[in-house]
């Protein structure tokens, strides 16, 4: 269909739309809930009118490409793509939907009620509301009948899906990289599924290995049905076995194996076999690509095993298991030199060794990351994981604030969940109505993840917000920043004593790292506990003689002791090294009483805020 020609039909239309709560003007091509103005991407736009004109009725996919892509070659991926853009511009959930459903097999409706909106100029249009009214109605019922409840016991009656930590059963057990590696990328291609919730890696993590019973685990992840597997490499074979279990009834759907050539193409097939077959048991649609479309990250499986152990030990996050993974990344790209994938990891694991995690100063780890990212982006420029990660450092290090936003767009236009990065950017130029906004898209598209819930706990306690900060770290389960979230949002509502109990019990559990040492001389300072604070500081003072430790973290700890002149002289160290510290200036809540203090004022403006 021309572009003309769809005008034609839109212009049909009343200008003006009442969809839901919102207001959607088709001649001005603007959408609007209540006083806030929605921007939306000109094929977005173009989407929702498509579905406006045809609701609600069922648009199929090829109609949609048609009208949105003036009959252009685009594959069906790419019309999901869209059609999530177009759901976290509008707040919706997928598994929730209020505005768009996916029709498994066919195509995606409309669901929100239409019509005419309320306006002097349009008061005729009265006399449709009748037709409307009996549109909606019967797209209701439509709607309810295909929700029906399932009577089918084969399949759990909704689709939250916990896949746990594959095994490796190989003769020596020295694949368990190559085991995650599998796990990881069926999670990737399960959450191409409308209608399929999946539960995040990090929040099954902590079931490697477990002799829990598998009701136990769906109760406590909230899952329906869970999948386990297990990978043996045998020479140049691959055999992959899946189970899909029923969560609740500990009942076996079924059970398959996969054997295979050890090759990467073969390995991507299998993967997709998988997604494909497990969408099947749940009577859900999976869109027949890879992630990354048709092309397959590498040819080589020597490069794809280094890229995957290189993972393996990045997720890890100490410095050992940091050092390992460059190590490996190097070695996948010297095996492959085009890999982008392992440039973008290999820059992924520098910025990590340049933050908290390990003692390596920033300026010299954050240029390697860089580089790496520039790397991988010129060979793939549609490399999301690249282009965020070149986004963090633009960021973190180089303070270009105007090219990092620039990069975030790009981001989430090719990868809409995306946007972790971006909410903690606007979060740090204290644009907390966009962050917090952004982070909470990104939650109704997958609240099971503990890593975004982390995430979301800091959006919101920069904005002020504990109470929903505290809600996300107790929605984090066991991830590693809970404590440092729940205790700075305790300390936030000044309570000092919650915070020192929620410290002690991190310090005593999980043993005396610097993060934990600084967290709870803090909390002492801030209760005034001065004989319980001070041994802490010396002791951190005393490790920093002989090892890098963070001059904003000490520099947070100085201004809980009131100690401002030290705490700025950390600060100004800090600065020099571009320390990732300094761009939390604006919502360092140790800071809160110096924010008018010249000495904070000109770090503001030097960093570039001002």
């Amino acid at each position: 269909m021309s572009a003309e020609s769809q005008q034609e039909q839109i212009t049909e239309q009343p200008a003006l739309l009442r969809v839901d709560d919102l207001l959607v003007d088709l001649k001005r091509r603007s959408v609007k809930r209540g006083s806030e103005i929605l921007e939306l991407p000109d094929r977005s736009f173009r989407l929702l009118a498509a579905l406006l004109r045809y609701a609600p009725e069922t648009v199929g996919k090829d109609q949609l490409i048609a009208e949105v892509w003036d009959d252009a070659v685009v594959s069906d991926e790419t019309l999901a793509q869209r059609v999530r853009l177009l759901r976290q511009s509008l707040g919706d959930d997928s598994q929730k939907p209020r505005y768009i459903a996916s029709v498994r097999g066919r195509g995606y409706r409309l669901t929100a009620s239409v019509g005419p909106a309320e306006s002097p100029r349009h008061q005729s249009s009265r006399k449709f509301m009748p037709l409307i009214i009996a549109a909606v109605l019967l797209a209701g019922l439509a709607l309810a009948w295909l929700l029906r409840p399932a009577h089918d016991n084969s399949t759990p009656e909704s689709n939250v899906l916990a896949v746990l930590p594959f095994a490796d059963l190989s003769a020596d057990q020295d694949q368990q990289f190559f085991a995650d590696g599998m796990h990881e990328e069926l999670l990737s291609r399960l959450a191409m599924i409308d209608g399929l919730a999946v539960i995040s890696r990090t929040s099954v993590e902590r079931y490697r290995g477990t002799a829990e019973s598998l009701p136990d685990i769906g109760e406590q992840l909230g899952a329906d049905a869970i999948i386990e597997g297990s990978i043996r490499v045998d020479g140049d074979r691959l055999r992959v076995t899946v189970q899909f279990i029923d969560a609740v009834t500990d009942e076996h759907l079924w059970a398959a194996n996969f054997d295979r050539q050890l090759s990467v193409q073969d390995i991507f097939e299998l993967q997709t076999e998988v997604a494909n077959q497990i969408a099947e048991a749940l009577r859900l649609e999976y869109s027949d690509t890879t992630v990354r479309g048709d092309r397959l990250p590498t040819a080589h499986i020597a490069a794809y095993n280094y890229y995957l152990l290189g993972r393996f030990h990045t997720f890890k996050q100490t410095r050992k298991d940091l050092e390992d993974a460059v190590t490996f990344l190097e070695q996948a790209i010297d095996i492959d030199p085009e890999f982008a994938d392992a440039y973008a990891a290999l820059g992924w694991a520098y910025s990590f060794l340049g933050s908290e995690y390990s003692s390596y100063l920033p300026d010299e780890m954050y240029p390697k990351a860089k580089e790496a990212a520039i790397r991988a982006i010129a060979l793939d420029a549609d490399l999301a994981n690249a282009r965020s990660l070149y986004a963090d450092i633009l960021t973190w290090y180089d303070w270009d604030f105007v090219a990092a936003e620039r990069e975030f767009k790009k981001t989430i236009e090719l990868d809409p969940l995306n946007v972790l990065g971006y909410a903690l950017f606007l979060s740090t130029q204290e644009r907390h109505d966009e962050a917090v906004a952004m982070i909470e898209r990104r939650l109704a598209a997958g609240a099971n993840d503990s890593y975004v819930q982390i995430n979301a706990g800091w959006r919101y306690l920069n904005a002020g917000q504990t109470d929903k900060a505290i809600a996300a770290a107790n929605a984090a389960g066991q991830h590693r920043d809970r404590a440092s979230l729940l205790g700075m949002s305790k300390l936030a509502e000044n309570d000092p004593a919650a915070a020192i109990e929620i410290f002690e019990t991190e310090f005593e559990s999980q043993g005396e790292t610097v993060l934990n040492a600084a967290n709870l001389a803090i909390a002492y300072y801030r209760s005034g506990r001065l004989a319980d604070a001070e041994p802490l500081l010396a002791e951190l003072e005393e490790f920093a003689v002989d090892n890098y430790v963070g001059p904003g973290l000490l520099a947070n700890v100085y201004f809980a002791a009131g100690d401002a002149d030290q705490g700025f002289a950390m600060l100004e160290q800090a600065f020099e090294l571009r320390a990732r510290a300094m761009i939390f200036l604006q919502v360092n809540q140790m800071l809160h009483d110096y924010r008018e203090d010249p000495r904070y004022l000109a770090l503001i403006e030097r960093v570039g805020f001002l």
